[in-house]
């Protein structure tokens, strides 16, 4: 009788675990992912900075320079449900340890 009582209780929780699930509507989940750019942090950029100033105002770039560390890329991605991916890019270019280019795809 033990036994049968608590294969009950253990039905019915999982039965209520699982219909909390199923509640769940992904169609109002916020996914963002990367660097967040801020339009003002980038509008503060100037040619001639410093590496050390960037990434003061940028912080560090979540995609490591491999190969060329004079180029820093910055991404961040955000959706909203199932509405479209909206991607950013900012790319930051050195020379000699100073800005010489900026470009940034909003």
């Amino acid at each position: 009788m033990q036994i049968k009582k608590l294969y009950t209780i253990i039905t019915i929780t999982f039965a209520l675990l699982l219909t909390n699930c199923a509640s769940y509507d992904f169609s109002r989940r916020i996914v963002k992912q990367g660097n967040l750019l801020q339009k003002d942090k980038i509008n503060r950029l100037k040619i001639g900075m410093s590496k050390e100033d960037a990434a003061i105002l940028m912080g560090t770039s979540l995609i490591s320079p491999i190969f060329n560390d004079d180029r820093w890329d910055y991404a961040y991605t955000s959706r909203k449900g199932g509405n479209d991916l909206k991607v950013r890019n900012l790319v930051l270019y050195f020379k000699h340890g100073a800005l010489v280019r900026i470009e940034n795809k909003p």
